[in-house]
């Protein structure tokens, strides 16, 4: 006892100690233990080590799925992070500039947060429907309705389409961050710039960029997290198979669909082992987040030191 009274700070840190380690360290052992046996969510565990792993990898239709759905993720995250991040970057620009009517468009952008996704899925199935489209719409009143497609049945451009949507719905995320971080740049060092005859582009390179480099790289880290564990959009879509030829299928989405089943509310595609393959896949995916979240630490730890 005396121990605790000479670091009181342990009393303030022990409920936040606890509420984590029962909340997410516990599920994360407790899936990697049934990730080491075949279960099927109900009966008795078998124990079989890192068969699962090995099955996983070497079965040829969940390596297809894994490699499809692992190819889904890294398609949103890349569109995410070579389009949608630099396109947040300049909004956030724009609004810092204060530019006419600035906080109107602030909330306009940002807007998309508050809609909820099921809503969002409907709107876009209402712009890219092949029937009743606006887009289709669009192209014949402009005199390309040889363009015209059914543009959600397309399987080429399903996970494009969740894209777009998971774009349009996200964008102001990032944009205030990046507008926040804006804010905390010194004025006087905007001002020497002004001074010293920077250009508009020339500041937000040279001086904006720079200042809020750290602030970048969470954001990228925060969209990589976000393509590995994406999944109500695609549910929304494609549903629990994915959508054709799981032209939508993502990471999550792959794991529910194992462990759960495309048709049924229980017992998933491999219904003897739906629990142990299921955890098998998430733990695949948490090691996938967690190597580059170790990367993003390592990189913030050594830009502190420099």
């Amino acid at each position: 006892m005396s121990w605790f009274r000479s670091k009181p700070f342990i009393w303030f840190i022990l409920p936040g100690f606890v509420l984590y380690t029962l909340f997410s360290v516990y599920p994360i052992l407790s899936a990697v233990q049934i990730s080491l046996n075949k279960w099927d969510g109900i009966g008795d565990k078998t124990f079989v080590g890192f068969g699962n792993y090995a099955e996983l990898f070497r079965n040829p239709d969940l390596f297809s799925q894994l490699t499809n759905a692992l190819g889904h993720s890294f398609t949103l995250f890349a569109l995410n992070a070579f389009v949608v991040l630099p396109a947040q970057l300049y909004l956030a620009y724009l609004l810092y500039g204060k530019i006419k009517g600035h906080r109107f468009f602030q909330a306009m952008i940002f807007s998309p947060q508050f809609i909820a996704t099921p809503v969002i899925a409907f709107m876009g199935t209402l712009v890219f429907d092949g029937n009743i489209g606006v887009f289709n719409r669009l192209l014949e009143a402009i005199g390309l309705g040889e363009w015209t497609r059914p543009w959600m049945g397309l399987p080429e451009l399903g996970i494009y389409i969740v894209w777009l949507l998971v774009a349009w719905s996200g964008i102001g995320v990032g944009m205030i961050f990046f507008l926040g971080a804006m804010k905390m740049i010194s004025s006087e060092v905007i001002e020497a710039a002004l001074l010293d005859g920077a250009s508009y582009w020339g500041r937000f390179f040279r001086i904006v960029i720079p200042q809020i480099k750290t602030t970048i790289l969470n954001m990228l880290i925060l969209t990589y997290i976000f393509a590995m564990t994406m999944f109500d959009y695609s549910f929304i879509l494609g549903g629990a198979a994915g959508g054709i030829n799981r032209s939508v299928d993502v990471m999550a989405l792959f794991f529910y669909r194992i462990s759960f089943g495309e048709n049924s509310a229980v017992g998933g595609t491999t219904n003897v082992n739906a629990m142990g393959m299921g955890t098998t896949i998430a733990c695949v995916m948490f090691l996938i987040v967690f190597i580059v979240a170790l990367l993003q630490v390592f990189v913030t730890y050594r830009r502190s030191e420099d």
